[in-house]
């Protein structure tokens, strides 16, 4: 690791080979347990890693080296593998990014060389600008941490148009003390001499490239016809859609612009937040085998537990319960480890064999709420109601206001018929969150059930106008039609690949200047 910063740190940890003269490994998706929540429609991510919603995808993981520097494996010229990277929040009490999560460029770069300094794979490479190489826009491939938003029409909100917003493309941010796993399908040229250098880069500027632009010089272009006028067939531009082109002359910059750089569009300064680099060996001879396995120590703990992590959140749970396997391994006496596995078995409804691992965890440390939170949601998928309060009272002794607690009692009050017990339960979560989408839902339940038709339809009415629209992902078919790379990125699970590189391009020396922020 050469540039790690206080707050979050990027992590090249695994390796491993693809086969691609057969059909990908199977995957099999299937709703996850956490899938029973409706989905809140926000710009922003919400919800701790417990409430984690969404499709879970069940794999084999396959063979796989790592960590990478201390299982050495050694790459085949003419060969195609993926290559793991996991970026964590560390000292960060908040999602990252946070703040206007739909204008900045946040991205993930990696970029590999041979041993002759040939780039042979590239992906979140910075496009050509006005000023020179590195000053455009970020390849679009690449991988993205952000808020992507689109209006009516399926355009991208990307001039701080908030208020045209009607449907999300996909929100990737890390929660605190998390981890993102990006992973990179990398072919190694034939002629690559080794060993080959892995670059990996979290980039930030401050604002998009486009919209720098936009907001110096952004001016539509002289003859659309539908721009607003009266009578017009179809209106490019409405109160809820921007379809209008725009130019970006410098011409178009006023004189009176606030800025101290006149008459030019400015070129913002990338900055690099944390990086790392491995070194990988490579021989040509097809008798000497390649070893894929892993290195477990337990040094190394933490890192196989992000890595578990990431995936976990990306839903895929065998990929996670492997991670976490070997966390057991590395460290037996570390109680998450146990209950990180047991979670994943959780997610994939493997109710049962997820018990011993809670009880293990148990063993080892007792007072961590969280054990008992998801020992609570085996104890409620077994119909033992009475049990996953008790285990629930024990978190929420320690946590009076964590909301994920507080619906899951009022929703195992409901369960039990106890309506007005659970609608107290719910308000404490609308002391902490009115908005919880839901609370609403339960509310409404509860409240159905009662026989209360007036205060039903007030929660129901609450719920829909909190819960993202199933009508409104219709507007994410056209960007995704004429985007695959948005298409791919919105994948919860998905392989970036290399952008196009001519012949023996070499890589271009990195400026002192990205590198300021060391932290």
């Amino acid at each position: 690791n050469f540039l790690q910063s206080k707050f979050i740190s990027v992590d090249l940890f695994a390796v491993s080979p693809v086969d691609e003269s057969q059909e990908k490994t199977p995957m099999v998706r299937r709703a996850g347990q956490a899938g029973e929540a409706p989905q809140l429609m926000t710009t922003f991510a919400v919800g701790e890693e417990a409430e984690a919603a969404g499709d879970a995808v069940i794999r084999e993981v396959g063979q796989v080296a790592a960590p990478i520097e201390r299982a050495a494996p050694v790459l085949r010229p003419g060969s195609t593998v993926r290559v793991d990277a996991v970026v964590r929040t560390r000292a960060i009490g908040h999602f990252f990014p946070g703040g206007t999560v739909d204008a900045f460029d946040i991205w993930l770069e990696l970029q590999a060389r041979d041993a002759q300094g040939k780039v042979i794979f590239w992906s979140g490479r910075v496009e050509d600008g006005a000023n020179g190489p590195g000053t455009g826009p970020v390849e679009p491939g690449a991988h993205f941490y952000r808020s992507y938003a689109l209006d009516g029409e399926g355009n991208p909100i990307d001039k701080r148009n908030a208020w045209q917003a009607r449907s999300m493309l996909y929100v990737r941010l890390i929660p605190p003390g998390a981890a993102d796993v990006a992973h990179y399908r990398v072919k190694i040229p034939a002629d690559a001499a080794g060993p080959i250098t892995f670059t990996a880069k979290l980039n930030y500027r401050k604002f998009s490239h486009y919209y720098t632009q936009f907001a110096y010089a952004g001016q539509p272009k002289p003859g659309q016809s539908g721009s607003g006028q009266a009578g017009q067939s179809k209106l490019l531009l409405s109160p809820s859609h921007n379809s209008l082109a725009y130019s970006f002359d410098p011409a178009n910059i006023p004189q009176n612009v606030s800025g101290k750089i006149k008459g030019q569009i400015p070129d913002l300064p990338i900055i690099t937040l944390a990086s790392d680099e491995v070194r990988i060996a490579t021989d040509p001879d097809p008798a000497v085998p390649t070893v894929w396995q892993p290195k477990v120590a337990k040094e190394d703990r933490e890192r196989w537990n992000d890595w578990g992590i990431g995936m976990l959140l990306q839903g895929d749970l065998k990929g996670a319960e492997y991670a976490f396997q070997r966390v057991t391994e590395a460290e037996p006496g570390y109680a998450d480890g146990w209950l990180n596995v047991a979670r994943a078995l959780i997610r994939e409804g493997e109710m049962e064999a997820a018990r011993p691992y809670i009880q293990r965890a148990l063993s080892i440390d007792p007072s961590l709420g969280r054990i008992h939170f998801f020992k609570a949601m085996i104890e409620k998928s077994a119909g033992d109601y009475d049990a996953a309060l008790a285990s629930l009272r024990t978190v929420s002794d320690k946590y009076p206001r964590d909301r994920v607690v507080l619906n899951q009692t009022a929703r195992v009050l409901f369960l039990q018929r106890q309506y007005r017990a659970a609608l107290k339960v719910l308000e404490q979560v609308g002391q902490v969150d009115p908005e919880d989408v839901q609370m609403h839902y339960t509310a409404m339940l509860c409240w159905r059930a009662l026989g209360e038709a007036d205060r039903s339809a007030r929660e129901a009415t609450l719920f829909r106008r909190f819960k993202a629209e199933e009508s409104s992902q219709a507007i994410t078919g056209e960007r995704r039609r004429v985007s695959p790379e948005d298409n791919n990125e919105r994948q919860q699970i998905h392989e970036h690949e290399s952008v196009p590189l001519p012949p023996g391009r070499k890589a271009a020396p990195v400026a002192a200047a990205t590198l300021a922020a060391g932290g």
